[in-house]
């Protein structure tokens, strides 16, 4: 099933040429940098060439070290399945510098690509996908990683090398994979979650913390499909931008769905995605975004200070109550951008801030 690329051709490029010293202009980033499967998946993870400048940029060849834990990771392909450009010649070739291609199934490879002669690749703003890396998920671990080193061994280099400048290195930054895997049974999604009745027992893996608070945190899929509370001791109120593991049992609070945690092990540190903006009309009923992390804007229309609220108005519909915690309250009559998790209580609908960036005035 492992397949070892290798290629001989008459019409070679020469590679190994200059580099420009503090010269950047094409990243490499895997795409999606962040996944979580099952034992026994297959985990693909796209490759990617981004310009940094603004605009396109030409590619005449690339060398890429490419390293992954083989205990957690089995390789056995590679796809150009959607990738835009056909390339002169793409995969591992043998020999190559310090050996990583000798066994693919070590962790240790060099990919390369040469672009068709007289028209070069071009790496885009938004990223060129290049290939596609096809693994199996092993055993169990909470993050495995797929990086791209610089260097390796005495030889191996990774480089991007200029479609328009012989001998140009343009390599810019590298990325890395995260993958989890996790055992048949745990749910990955926040969706899937939402999506068993009261009283069912889950296991939940992968999603985000976006909000924290004093005895409970909001949790969220990457792509913002769905978010959800989960309650908990104070002690395993998980740190925002992290991906805990959760047991619990499935509850609805107030019209809110909500995991009532009884096991939160921590995770490692995430981007947390950007907040969906809506209008208020959006944040009730329907297709209501309770639990993903929200921005609305609106005008203060009623204060609460004894309590930490304030109302909300942007005119298309009744208010939108906004807890504020730990925070004073805005003057009355200012317009405001609020940003926040998206809960309710036994008043309805309410958006929770945390944070005084949070809140920021719209001039007039």
């Amino acid at each position: 099933m492992r397949r070892i690329f290798c290629y001989s051709i008459l019409v070679v490029a020469i590679l190994f040429g200059a580099t420009a010293t503090g010269y950047a202009a094409v990243d490499l980033r895997w795409r999606p940098e962040f996944q979580v499967v099952h034992t026994g998946d297959s985990v693909d993870v796209g490759f990617y060439a981004l310009s940094d400048s603004g605009a396109d940029w030409p590619i005449s060849a690339m060398e890429v070290i490419m390293l992954y834990n083989p205990d957690h990771l089995d390789f056995y392909d590679i796809s150009t399945v959607g990738a835009p450009y056909q390339w002169l010649m793409n995969g591992f070739l043998s020999p190559s510098p310090d050996d990583l291609n000798l066994a693919l199934d070590d962790g240790e490879m060099m990919y390369s690509a040469w672009a068709q002669l007289g028209v070069a690749a071009k790496a885009t703003p938004s990223g060129l996908l290049v290939t596609t890396l096809r693994f199996l998920a092993k055993d169990p671990v909470s993050r495995t990683y797929i990086t791209i080193p610089l260097t390796f061994g005495t030889q191996a280099k990774t480089r991007v090398f200029d479609g328009a400048t012989p001998n140009l290195n343009v390599t810019g930054s590298l990325g890395t994979a995260t993958i989890m895997v996790v055992p048949v049974g745990v749910l990955t999604s926040v969706a899937a979650a939402k999506a068993q009745a009261d009283g069912s027992s889950v296991d939940l893996a992968g999603p985000i913390s976006t909000r924290s608070f004093a005895s409970y945190f909001y949790l969220e899929d990457f792509d913002r499909t769905a978010g959800i509370r989960v309650n908990c001791d104070p002690g395993e109120v998980q740190p925002e931008g992290t991906t805990p593991m959760v047991t619990g049992i499935i509850d609805t609070v107030d019209g809110e769905r909500v995991i009532q945690a009884t096991i939160v092990t921590p995770g490692d540190a995430m981007v947390i995605p950007k907040p969906y903006g809506v209008n208020i009309r959006a944040t009730g009923g329907g297709l209501s975004p309770a639990g993903l992390l929200v921005k609305v804007a609106g005008r203060v229309v009623s204060l609460s200070p004894v309590d930490g609220t304030f109302e909300l108005f942007d005119g298309t519909t009744s208010n939108l109550r906004v807890e504020l915690h730990g925070l004073p309250t805005p003057d009355a009559g200012v317009f405001l951008a609020v940003t926040g998790a998206l809960g309710a209580d036994t008043s309805g609908t309410v958006l929770r801030v945390n944070n005084s960036q949070d809140l920021r005035t719209i001039p007039e």
